[in-house]
Order: structure tokens, then C-alpha cells, then sequence
């Protein structure tokens, strides 16, 4: 079965409409829509396992790489994945501009990069625990059955 783009975005019931007017995006959407569905908010995700330790002390890519993990997790429990995903919020401890790139290249991994989520990234001097660097939480809408 062949599916065209229009067709697709209707099954995932988003939209992401663009505007000449706003400056261009790398990895992000500015705008994403969402027709009813299941809403589904996942809190912040870090780099922790399953026994609540904390992986890659001091190393931003491996605590990025473990933080999308546990967020795919996270989203697998709700029957969703990384293509439901409508928004992203990025917490990022002592931000620094040359960090940014890091981030990209992890989030490349896991992220459309036809249709992006819309993304907040924002720094923060702490987080919950000295060694967290960073912390991911979400927003994803899964399409209403028919």
C-alpha cells in the first residue's frame, strides 16, 4: 500500500505548519498540531536505571543517549513512540552554546527529521541531583482509533 505524506499526517492526526515569517528551525518544529487523540505527558526523564543510579557522571552525550532511552521507554508503556511525540522540553544543567551540538547529534537519532517535535531547550543551574546533566519530559498524541 502506497501512502501519500498528506495521508500519513492524517493518520498521525498532526500537522506542522510553517510560516515564512519565523526563522528557520535545525531539529525542531515551531509549530505542531494536534487533532483529538490520546494525550500523553511524560515526566522529565534523566540518565537513571532501573535501581535509580545515575549513568555518565560528568558526560552530557552518554546521559542524553541513557535520558532518550527511558523516554522511548516511557512512551513504549503508553503504546506510543518518538513519531507521536508533539513537544519536547530540554533542561539542560549549566548550559553552555558549544553543548548544543551534542544534543543534536543524540536527538537526531531518535527524532523525525522531516517533522520534529516542537522543542523548548532551557538551562537550568541545577537539577534534582548534582550529577544529572540533563532531563527530557514530552508530550505525545496518539491517534483516535476508528
Amino acid at each position: 500500500m502506497f501512502l501519500t505524506l498528506p495521508l500519513l499526517l492524517a493518520l498521525a492526526q498532526t500537522e506542522f505548519p510553517t510560516s515564512k515569517d519565523l526563522p528557520p528551525s535545525n531539529g525542531y518544529s515551531h509549530v505542531v498540531t494536534a487533532m483529538p487523540g490520546k494525550m500523553i505527558f511524560i515526566s522529565g526523564q534523566v540518565a537513571m536505571d532501573k535501581q535509580s543510579r545515575v549513568l555518565g557522571a560528568g558526560d552530557l552525550r552518554v546521559q542524553t543517549e541513557q535520558a532518550l532511552n527511558n523516554l522511548k521507554t516511557a512512551l513504549a508503556a503508553a503504546g506510543a513512540d518518538f513519531s507521536h511525540v508533539v513537544k519536547l522540553n530540554w533542561y539542560v544543567k549549566n548550559f553552555k552554546p558549544d553543548q548544543l551540538p551534542i544534543i543534536r547529534e543524540v536527538r537526531a537519532k531518535y527524532l523525525s527529521k522531516s517533522n520534529p517535535p516542537a522543542s523548548t531547550l532551557t538551562g537550568v543551574s541545577e537539577l534534582f541531583l548534582p550529577d544529572v546533566l540533563i532531563e527530557v519530559e514530552a508530550i505525545a498524541v496518539l491517534p483516535t482509533k476508528h
